[in-house]
Formats: C-alpha cells, sequence, structure tokens
C-alpha cells in the first residue's frame, strides 16, 4: 500500500500517465488519408519523405510533386521545395525504409512522438516556475486540447517546430545557470534544428534573453560562451538560407504572410484571431477565461517574469505573422504552449482561491466547470476537421496510380491544391496554367486526372484516349489522341 501511495505521489507517474493519454487520443483516423483538413499543406510535407524514398534521399535537395511555380517564377520542373530544412521529413524517411515503403501513419506517427515530447518539455518548463501542479495541468492540457490533438497527428512540420523551439527553451535556459557542457551541447542542437525548421522560434528567444539578464545583471558587453552559443546555434541556418538562395524557383512567396492584405489591428484581425481561434477553435470561450486570469493575475516572485515574457512573445508573432495567422488556422500551433501553461495557471489560480475572489466554495467548481468546456466545446468545434474534404480525389488518385506509368507526368486540376495531385502520386501540376499543348511540349505533361467535368475536361474527352471513366473521375493519356 505504501508503494502505491508513494507512485501515486510522485508527479512523474502523472506526467507518464498524461504522455500515455496524449498518445492514445492522436490515434484517432490515424489512417486518414492526406486529405482532411489543411492537406494541400500536408502534402505538400508529405510528399517530399515521398520522394526521399522514391527517388533517393537528398535532404539538401528536397523535392515535392509540384512542378507549378511557388513564388514569382514560371515554373518549378524540378521540383524543389525550399522550405523549412527537412528534418521532419527526414525523419519520416527513415521510418518508410524500416517499414520497407510508404505508409502515412508512419508520417503521422512522426509528428505525435514529437508532440509527446512536447508534452514533456511543458511540464518541466512550467514546472521550474510555476509548480509541479500547474506543470501537470498545463500538460494535460496540451495533451488533450482538441485543437492540439488534431494538429500533433498531421503531416505538418509544426509539431517538430513546437518540439525543437521548447526543446531550446527548457535546454538554453537551463545551460545559461547551469553552464554545463552537456547543456551546452543540448541548447545548441536544439536551437539550431528549430531554427532550420522555421524562423519563428525566434519568438522564443525573448524569455532567453530576459533569463541570460537575469543571469549576467547586464545586456552588454556578452560573455563570450553566450557568444560561442549564438554562433554554433545560428550558422546551419545561415548556411541553409544562402543554400536556398541558388533556387530560387523553389522558395516559396513568404512576405505576404506578415501583412499582405493589410489586416494587422484591422476590425477583422481581432475577430479572427480572438474571436474564432482563441474563443470558438482553440481554447473556446471557457479556456479563454481561464487564460486570462493566467496572464492577468501578477506572478508571485518565486514565479518570475520568463514566462509572460513567453506568451507575450507568442502574442507577438500574431501580430508579426498577422495575415498568416488570420489564413492559416495551424499557424497557432506554434503558440499552443503559451496558451496551455496560462490556461492552467489560471485554472491553479481559481482552485487555489484570493482575498479579490469570491470563496473556494465557488471558484473551485467553476474552474472544474471552465476546463471541462474548454475541451468539449473545443471537440465539437474541432471533430469536423477530421473529415475527408472530397473523396472523390482519393479514390481518382488510387486508380491513377494503379494504371499511369510511372514516369507520367500529370495535370490534376484543383484550383491549385495539391493534395489532389499527392494522392496520384505522380509529379506534376495542381493547375492548367497554359493549354494543354503547351503543358505537353514545355513540362512534358502526359495525362490528366479531374473530379470535375468542367469544359477543359470534357474537350480533352473529345481529342484524347480515356483511360478511366466514371461519374467520380476520369483519367486521360493526353499523349494518345483519338
Amino acid at each position: 500500500m505504501s508503494k502505491i501511495f508513494y507512485l501515486l505521489k510522485n508527479p512523474l507517474f502523472w506526467l507518464c500517465l498524461i504522455v500515455l493519454v496524449a498518445f492514445i487520443v492522436r490515434l484517432y483516423k490515424i489512417d486518414n488519408p492526406i486529405a482532411d483538413w489543411h492537406s494541400w499543406r500536408q502534402a505538400d510535407t508529405a510528399a517530399v519523405a515521398r520522394n526521399f524514398y522514391k527517388e533517393g534521399f537528398n535532404p539538401l535537395l528536397p523535392r515535392g510533386d509540384d512542378m507549378s511555380p511557388p513564388g514569382t517564377v514560371q515554373a518549378n520542373p524540378e521540383r524543389y521545395r525550399f522550405v523549412e530544412f527537412p528534418i521532419y521529413n527526414s525523419l519520416v524517411y527513415f521510418l518508410y525504409l524500416l517499414n520497407g515503403g510508404v505508409d502515412e501513419k508512419l508520417a503521422r506517427l512522426v509528428s505525435i512522438l514529437m508532440s509527446l515530447g512536447s508534452t514533456v518539455f511543458i511540464y518541466f518548463v512550467t514546472k521550474k516556475y510555476l509548480g509541479v501542479f500547474t506543470g501537470l495541468i498545463a500538460s494535460l492540457l496540451f495533451a488533450i486540447l482538441p485543437f492540439n490533438i488534431y494538429f500533433s497527428r498531421t503531416t505538418l512540420p509544426e509539431p517538430t517546430l513546437v518540439f525543437f523551439s521548447l526543446g531550446m527553451l527548457y535546454f538554453t535556459d537551463r545551460w545559461i545557470w547551469e553552464n554545463r557542457l552537456s547543456l551546452f551541447i543540448l541548447a545548441v542542437s536544439f536551437t539550431s534544428l528549430a531554427f532550420l525548421i522555421k524562423p519563428m522560434a525566434g519568438f522564443y528567444l525573448l524569455p532567453l534573453i530576459y533569463s541570460y539578464y537575469l543571469k549576467e545583471q547586464k545586456l552588454w558587453p556578452i560573455p563570450k560562451r553566450y557568444i560561442a552559443w549564438v554562433v554554433t546555434s545560428f550558422v546551419p541556418f545561415v548556411a541553409w538560407r544562402f543554400w536556398m538562395l541558388q533556387h530560387p524557383e523553389g522558395i516559396p512567396a513568404s512576405a505576404w504572410l506578415m501583412n499582405g492584405d493589410g489586416i494587422r489591428f484591422r476590425p477583422a484581425f481581432w475577430k479572427w484571431i480572438v474571436g474564432d481561434r482563441f474563443g470558438r477553435e482553440i481554447l473556446t470561450v471557457a479556456g479563454s477565461i481561464l487564460f486570462t486570469i493566467g496572464v492577468l493575475v501578477k506572478p508571485k516572485l518565486e514565479e518570475g517574469k520568463l514566462l509572460h515574457l513567453l506568451v507575450f512573445s507568442s502574442l507577438l508573432y500574431l501580430i508579426v505573422f498577422a495575415t498568416g495567422n488570420v489564413t492559416h488556422d495551424y499557424y497557432q500551433t506554434f503558440i499552443v504552449p503559451a496558451l496551455v501553461i496560462f490556461t492552467a495557471r489560471g485554472f491553479t489560480i481559481l482552485l487555489k482561491g484570493s482575498g479579490s475572489f469570491i470563496p473556494r466554495l465557488f471558484t473551485i467548481p467553476l474552474a472544474l466547470l471552465l476546463l471541462f468546456l474548454t475541451i468539449y466545446l473545443g471537440w465539437l468545434e474541432v471533430k469536423g476537421l477530421y473529415q475527408i474534404n472530397n473523396g472523390a480525389i482519393v479514390e481518382a488518385g488510387k486508380m491513377a496510380d494503379q494504371i499511369l506509368p510511372r514516369n507520367a507526368v500529370v495535370l490534376a486540376p484543383y484550383m491549385g491544391d495539391t493534395a489532389f495531385l499527392y494522392q496520384v502520386n505522380r509529379p506534376g501540376w495542381p493547375i492548367m496554367v497554359l493549354p494543354i499543348e503547351e503543358m505537353k511540349k514545355k513540362y512534358g505533361v502526359t495525362a490528366y486526372v479531374s473530379v470535375n467535368y468542367d469544359t477543359d475536361t470534357k474537350n480533352l474527352m473529345e481529342k484524347y484516349s480515356v483511360l478511366e471513366e466514371n461519374p467520380k473521375f476520369v483519367i486521360i493519356d493526353v499523349s494518345r489522341p483519338k
């Protein structure tokens, strides 16, 4: 009995239980084809891993399936995909090697494992400043928040970015105070990998600058050990960015993500970010109340201000990348750690009560109710994201993969969305940018697959050999005129 009591008192037991729950809930619809919410971005990322397996592993020249221009150049015939350094894609490729074939469940599994690692980091980061109980609640929220569950099992790079960014925060903060070589190596490794994935990791630096200031009691001059950390951490990122410039045709336009449509600070910005994303999809109104309490209640002396700077820098990220965050809800996965940490703090504050609050007799059930509603209402909003947007593209893709030659170049028009092209499992175009004869001549297009019987499709059916036709889709061999 004493051993059981000791086990129940051990916070690591509860952390392991939370990680187990996190793993189980992320298995929900893990066998979904890459055709659910944000499938276009998932397909672009998954295609790089698949092509590593099919065409050979070269992380310096990642290739997707899409030959259309990602930016302003005319075309991308080599299908270069220079966005994030392909760390996630490489891990997926290695699992494909072990598996002996491509299986998207393994690609989702890599994201899940990264998310489990983030769950652990959130506990240790929160525990250091807010205590064990709040750390466990924060990690629990990260584990079961419906918005986070969905995006933690996608084939997006964001779960990997969050994992390495949290590792950067945790290990660098420890290294600043403990100054051990092992921590330096871990801090440099996680920092360099986080920035190689996406430079958005820079928003996690503000709390570290504050930690550095507390330790050194000055900002300038900078001690040599910090200069060594900066140089070793950021040289890989700079080298990668210079390398990318050799292939501008593979670099998507990104300046628009900041304020491309001028939405920053306009009423629509607050409506989408605060009303829709915070109040509906991510935290819901209930969780937003807990989050607001957690942020606004003044931190105690032992809590410090580091985590408040994390939430500040996370909100700053929303403002800097205003258009990107309004356009794409998956961009907010980067700030989920800050959201769950302060939602957990708000929950803990209500549980413990305060002289300025109503009695705990009321605040405790209120805290429990708000926590329950955060999860329940969030699930009602998020469950639709798991749905397959258009099952016809999956069926058409399977058939095209079976009957088209391996060296086929496919035109799979889907309004520029590469999710359809990914299902076809061939390189090509997700949009018709030129007449078919010109696309055949310039880019070697040999097949046309469509799930719409529009005018273009009907005209091609009259001119070229139809390989497969049914009410849902048509596959045309445009290399064989009738």
